[in-house]
């Protein structure tokens, strides 16, 4: 009862395909020319105007500001958090007593924790820039506008703003350094965005597949039941519980299955627009170093459990 690790090569797949198609593709072919045709201002790195939008692109996707991007990749944790709370509140695994929940929800929390730090060290804050910002800047990469104001003197830069902890933010940081209207150019932009939508689906695979095992054990426990006036075991004990809280769908459950296509939703959506990703936005190497981080992050909370019992009792496995 629980997703096969190989069932995560969907999303490298996803990644080669996107690719594949920005390269064969003369729709997606056109769009980068006209890039090229109409460089941003200070004429950025090529690495860095893959992450631009044309002036006229030709695929809604392939625009920044598309409504998916705004509303749904932009808060995608908010979606992500929304998501996990809801199985929490109506899955069986979770709101059945017994001795076991407890254990369960502590563990689910401390594995959201764990994939939410993963996802703000790398994306929001580092003790100072994230991840993603700082590796950009270790690899030569800089805000070209102010870059360009300061003749390059990143000391000049600082003395403009004021104060050093905001010049510093001006110049190593993306959010930063793109709302003084400047160009984050130069460096090795590991893709934010296929890093939280892999980490985000993923989480939510292993997450809702381990909530619907209390379901599945209910139902097999109907099966093998003996008949006649044999003492319960803890297990038919357990199971008793859980069944009695256990409603389908035709008896009015409507939260469990609710939450179960809120998940369904978030994780088909966050699916698209890693696919729209991989094809508009992005080089190859940046997009496929934002998969692995997340990769990593997932191996770590989800799967090295099932295989080192002693990181398996603090995180736990989901549902069990």
């Amino acid at each position: 009862m629980r997703p096969p690790t190989t069932a995560l090569l969907i999303y490298p797949v996803t990644l080669l395909v996107g690719s594949l198609f920005s390269i064969l593709s003369p729709t997606a072919r056109g769009s980068r020319q006209s890039r090229h045709e109409h460089p941003a201002a200070l004429a950025p790195s090529i690495a860095s105007n893959m992450n631009l939008s044309p002036p006229n692109p030709v695929n809604y996707f392939a625009r920044k500001n598309n409504i998916f991007n705004l509303y749904f990749v932009k808060v995608g944790w908010l979606w992500t958090t929304l998501a996990f709370v809801s199985l929490l509140v109506s899955q069986p695994a979770y709101t059945a007593a017994s001795a076991h929940q407890p254990r369960r929800l502590a563990q689910a929390a401390l594995r959201y924790s764990l994939a939410t730090l993963a996802w703000y060290l790398t994306t929001q804050w580092f003790f100072g820039p994230p991840i993603i910002d700082r590796s950009f800047v270790i690899t030569g990469g800089k805000c070209a506008r102010v870059v360009a104001e300061t003749s390059g003197n990143p000391a000049a830069a600082i003395a403009q703003e004021g104060s050093v902890s905001a010049g510093l933010e001006r110049l190593f940081t993306a959010a930063a350094c793109k709302a003084a209207g400047g160009t984050w150019t130069g460096g090795h932009d590991v893709s934010g965005h296929v890093f939280m939508l892999v980490l985000a689906t993923s989480m939510l695979v292993f997450e809702a597949v381990g909530a619907m095992r209390a379901v599945f054990v209910v139902e097999e426990g109907k099966k093998e039941k003996v008949d006649g006036g044999v003492a319960q075991s803890e297990g038919e004990r357990v199971q008793a519980q859980v069944q009695g809280q256990v409603q389908d769908e035709e008896e009015g459950d409507w939260m469990r299955i609710w939450s179960l296509r809120l998940v369904g939703a978030v994780m088909v959506l966050g699916w698209w627009m890693l696919f729209m990703t991989s094809i508009w936005f992005h080089t190859w190497l940046e997009k496929w170093s934002g998969l692995l981080i997340a990769l990593g992050t997932v191996y770590v909370v989800y799967i090295l459990p099932l295989s080192v019992p002693s990181w398996r009792d603090i995180v736990g496995v989901p549902g069990i």
